[in-house]
C-alpha cells in the first residue's frame, strides 16, 4: 500500500476493518469475505491502491461474521463517518445473498404469487443487494436457508420507503466454481485486469447495440430512434472515425456466430436486448424458411416427432396422421410420417435439434472459448444476473480471458421490457464512476456486477466533475446545469432537482416542451410522474404523439397507470393511425384496457371521420371500433366476475385482485375501497388487493388511495397483515 493502514477489530460484528490513504476523500468499502482475501491478498491490497489513484479512501471490510444485518450495519457506520464517508462498496467472494420477500412492487416485472403454498419462495423472493445499499429501507430477518447457507430471507418492513433511492451504490464480484474455473483463480485474473485498466486512456467512443428475438414486439422503429438516443448520449461519437454498432438477430439464418465474433472485439459499451434465462442468452427463432426444400424437411421432422410423441400417448400411427391433419386442415403425403422410429433417423432428428438449439442462443458453457472484450456490457434480459446461483450469464462476461470486460449489467429475476436501461450511460461518457450510474437509475433486480470505481476517460468537457458533483452539488448548481450543452448533464440535472424536493414541476414541463433531445423529453416526463399535478397530465397528453420512439412507447405505459380521461384522445389517435410501431400498438392496447369504453367509443367516432388515409375506411373502422370496444370491456368483465362474485373461490377472487397489478381499472377504484374499508372482508383478499392498489401510483385516484390506505393502516379492526399492506401501499403513493 503506498500509506500505512490501521487494522481495527470490530469484535461485535466478527469482522476486520483496514483503512488506508487520502485525506478528507470520499470512502469506498471493499467487503470481502476471509478466504477470498487470503487468496487473493495480493491483488485485492493493489486494487486498494487502484481504488485509491482514483481518489477515493479504500477501506477494507473482512467479513468474519457471515451474516447481513452485520455487514450492512458497518455500511450505514461506515456511511456516517465524519472524514470519509463511504460512497459506495463492492461485495467480493461468498458474501451472503439477501432474498427479499414482500417487495415485487420494486421489481419492474416480477409478479409471483407469494401466498400460494405451492410455490418455491426461492422464485418469489428476490435476490437483492438493494438490503446492503438502500439505508432508508427496514428488513426483517425471516431465516437462513437450511439447504444454501448463503441465502437469508428478509422481508421488507412497511413503515418504511417502498421506492428506491439507494444512499450508497454496491456492486459484486462474484466468481464461482464450475466449468470456467476456480473461483480463487478467476477473482485474481479479473482484479489485475482491473489494477491494469489504470495505465489506459480510454475515452467511450465506441458502443455496439444487439436486438433479438421477440423483444419489444421487434419494432425496427424502437431501433432506429436507439441509434439516435445513443448520439444524444455521446455526441461525439457523431464525428469519423467513432462508432455505433448495430446486429438485428434476423441478420444471419443463425446470428450466434456473428454476434459472438462482434463482442470479441474491444467496445467500450454493448448493450443486448433478448430474452433470458440463468445459463442462457436467447438470441434466434429457429432457421428461417427459405425454399420449399427448407418447408418439407421441417414438416417431415414435425410428422416424425409427432409419431413419437403418439407412441408415448399410445396413439396408432392413423390416429397421429388424423391429429396433425385437422391441425394444419389440409392433407399429408403418408410418406412423411414413415421412417420416424428408424434409429438412424431418430439419432440424426436428434442430432439436427441440438445442433440448431445450439445454433440459435448462447450458453453459460461457451464461455469456455468465447471471450467478450467490451468494456462495460448491459444485458437487458431475464435472469442473466442470476448471482445467487451456482452458474449465471454474468459471470461469463466478467472472469473471461484476455483484457475483457470490466462492468456488467444484469438481472437476478424477470425484468420488464419496456424499461429505460441506460437511462443514465451518457453520464459515462463524462467520466462518471460506474456505481453511480447503477445507484441513480436503480431497479431490484439490476445489479452491477465488477468494480464499481470503474470510469471512462472524459470524452469532453462538460464545466465539472460529475463524481463530486453527485457529492456536494446544490439545487442552485443543478438549475443552472439545465441548460448545459449535453443532454447527459440536463438529465441529471433533472433527477438532482427531484430527488432534492425542489418544486420543479413547471420547470419539468418546460424541458419537455421545449428541448430537442428525445432523452431529455423522456426524463422529463418520468421525473413528472414523481408530481400528481396538471403539468404531469399536460405533457403525458403531449408524449403521446412524441417523436422519439422511446418517449412515446413508455408514454403509453404511464397512460395505462394515470387513468385520466384526457389522455383518451391521445391514445385513440395511435390506435387509429395507419403506421403505428408494433410496440407501441402493443403499449396503447394495454393501456386501453384501464379505461371506460364509454367515452373511449365515443372518443374514436369522433376523430375516426377526420382519418382519410384509408382505402377501406368503413370496414376499418368497424374492425377498429369492434377492437377498442373489446379491449375496454374485458379487463372491467374480468375483474367484476372473479373478484367482486362473493360465491367464487378464494383462488378465483384472489386472481382477479393480482389482475389489477397489470392492468389498473381507475373507474373501479369506489367500489374496490369499500370493499377494502370492510374487516368482514377475507383477509387474504384484502391484503392482495392492497398490494395491487399499490400499482396507482401515479393514478389520477391515487390522493384517494392513500388517504383511505392511511386510514385502514391504523384501524385495528383489520390484521397486522392488512394493515401492513395498507401502509406500504401508502408509502408507494406518498414519494
Amino acid at each position: 500500500m503506498k500509506k500505512a493502514r490501521n487494522i481495527i477489530v470490530a469484535a461485535a460484528l466478527g469482522m476486520l476493518m483496514a483503512s488506508c490513504g487520502g485525506n478528507r476523500t470520499p470512502g469506498f468499502a471493499i467487503v470481502i469475505d476471509p478466504q477470498s482475501y487470503e487468496e487473493a491478498k495480493t491483488e485485492v491490497d493493489e486494487y486498494m491502491n487502484t481504488v485509491e489513484s482514483r481518489g477515493l479512501y479504500p477501506i477494507l471490510v473482512i467479513d468474519r461474521w457471515g451474516m447481513p444485518d452485520s455487514i450492512r450495519t458497518r455500511l450505514i457506520e461506515l456511511h456516517s463517518d465524519k472524514t470519509h464517508p463511504i460512497e459506495g462498496c463492492v461485495f467480493i467472494g461468498d458474501i451472503p445473498v439477501v432474498m427479499v420477500r414482500d417487495a415485487q412492487h420494486l421489481t419492474t416485472a416480477l409478479k409471483m404469487d407469494q401466498y400460494n403454498p405451492s410455490f418455491d419462495r426461492n422464485e418469489y423472493c428476490i435476490p437483492s443487494d438493494r438490503f446492503y445499499d438502500c439505508f432508508d429501507m427496514d428488513f426483517k430477518l425471516i431465516d437462513q436457508d437450511s439447504v444454501r447457507n448463503e441465502y437469508f430471507f428478509y422481508s421488507l418492513m412497511a413503515d418504511c420507503s417502498q421506492v428506491l433511492h439507494p444512499t450508497i451504490y454496491s456492486a459484486r464480484i462474484f466468481p464461482r466454481d464450475n466449468e470456467m474455473g476456480g473461483k480463487y483463480e478467476k477473482l485474481r485474473r479479473y482484479l489485475q485486469r482491473v489494477n491494469g485498466a489504470d495505465n489506459l486512456n480510454n475515452p467511450l467512443d465506441s458502443v455496439f447495440y444487439f436486438s433479438g428475438e421477440g423483444f419489444i414486439s421487434e419494432s425496427v422503429d424502437a431501433r432506429i430512434d436507439e441509434k439516435i438516443e445513443l448520439y444524444d448520449h455521446f455526441p461525439w461519437m457523431k464525428r469519423q472515425h467513432q462508432t455505433i454498432d448495430y446486429i438485428d438477430w434476423k441478420r444471419d439464418t443463425y446470428v450466434k456466430e456473428r454476434l459472438l465474433q462482434q463482442m470479441q472485439l474491444e467496445f467500450d459499451f454493448a448493450v443486448l436486448h433478448h430474452h433470458g434465462a440463468p445459463e442462457v442468452e436467447y438470441l434466434s427463432d429457429y432457421a428461417s424458411i427459405e425454399s420449399i426444400d427448407d418447408a418439407v424437411d421441417v414438416l417431415q421432422r414435425y410428422m416424425r416427432e409427432m409419431m413419437r410423441e403418439g407412441q408415448h400417448k399410445g396413439m396408432n400411427k392413423a390416429e397421429v396422421m388424423r391429429r396433425v391433419e385437422k391441425f394444419f386442415g389440409c392433407e399429408f403425403p403418408a410418406s412423411w410420417f414413415e421412417n420416424a422410429f428408424d434409429e438412424d433417423i431418430v439419432a440424426q432428428d436428434n442430432a439436427d435439434d441440438e445442433l440448431e438449439e445450439q445454433n440459435v442462443n448462447i450458453y453459460f458453457d461457451d464461455f469456455t472459448y468465447y471471450h467478450p472484450q467490451a468494456r462495460m456490457v448491459s444485458l437487458d434480459a431475464c435472469y442473466n444476473g442470476s448471482f445467487h446461483l451456482d452458474r449465471s450469464i454474468q459471470e461469463g462476461y466478467l472472469f473471461g480471458e484476455g483484457n475483457g470486460t470490466m462492468i456488467v449489467m444484469a438481472n437476478s429475476v424477470n425484468v420488464l421490457q419496456d424499461k429505460w436501461v441506460d437511462h443514465f450511460i451518457g453520464l459515462m461518457g463524462l467520466g462518471m464512476r460506474a456505481g453511480h450510474m447503477a445507484q441513480l437509475g436503480a431497479y431490484m433486480e439490476q445489479h452491477i456486477f465488477g468494480d464499481p470505481t470503474f470510469a471512462f476517460t472524459s470524452a469532453a468537457d462538460c464545466g465539472f466533475d460529475v463524481n463530486q458533483a453527485l457529492l456536494d452539488g446544490n439545487e442552485k448548481f443543478w438549475k443552472k446545469q439545465l441548460d448545459n450543452t449535453y443532454p447527459a448533464v440536463r438529465i441529471l440535472a433533472m433527477e438532482r432537482l427531484v430527488e432534492m424536493g425542489a418544486q420543479c414541476s413547471d420547470l419539468l414541463a418546460d424541458m419537455f416542451k421545449t428541448s430537442e433531445s428525445g432523452i431529455v423529453r423522456l426524463a422529463a416526463l418520468m421525473e413528472l410522474s414523481s408530481f400528481h399535478d396538471d403539468n404531469f397530465v399536460e405533457c403525458l397528453a403531449l408524449a403521446l404523439a412524441d417523436g422519439h420512439e422511446m418517449t412515446q412507447r413508455l408514454a403509453a405505459n404511464m397512460a395505462c397507470k394515470s387513468g385520466d380521461s384526457r389522455l383518451i384522445p391521445g391514445l385513440v389517435a395511435i390506435a387509429d393511425r395507419n403506421n403505428t410501431s408494433e410496440r407501441i400498438e402493443y403499449d396503447v392496447t394495454n393501456a386501453l384496457h384501464t379505461f371506460d369504453s364509454i367515452p373511449v367509443i365515443e372518443e374514436f367516432d369522433r376523430h375516426f371521420a377526420t382519418v382519410d388515409c384509408y382505402l377501406h375506411k368503413d370496414s376499418i373502422g368497424e374492425l377498429i371500433r369492434r377492437s377498442l370496444l373489446s379491449f375496454t370491456r374485458s379487463t372491467v368483465q374480468e375483474v367484476r366476475e372473479k373478484l367482486f362474485d362473493m360465491e367464487a373461490s378464494q383462488t378465483v377472487r384472489k386472481s382477479g385482485a393480482r389482475a389489477l397489478r397489470n392492468n389498473p381499472v381507475h373507474s373501479l377504484v369506489p367500489e374496490l375501497l369499500e370493499m377494502l374499508s370492510n374487516p368482514e372482508e377475507d383477509d387474504l383478499i384484502l391484503t392482495v388487493l392492497w398490494e395491487a392498489m399499490g400499482w396507482y401510483n401515479i393514478s389520477y385516484q391515487a390522493p384517494v388511495i392513500a388517504a383511505k390506505a392511511l386510514e385502514i393502516s391504523a384501524d385495528e379492526r383489520f390484521s397486522e397483515r392488512v394493515r401492513n399492506e395498507a401502509l406500504k401501499t401508502y408509502h408507494r403513493i406518498v414519494r
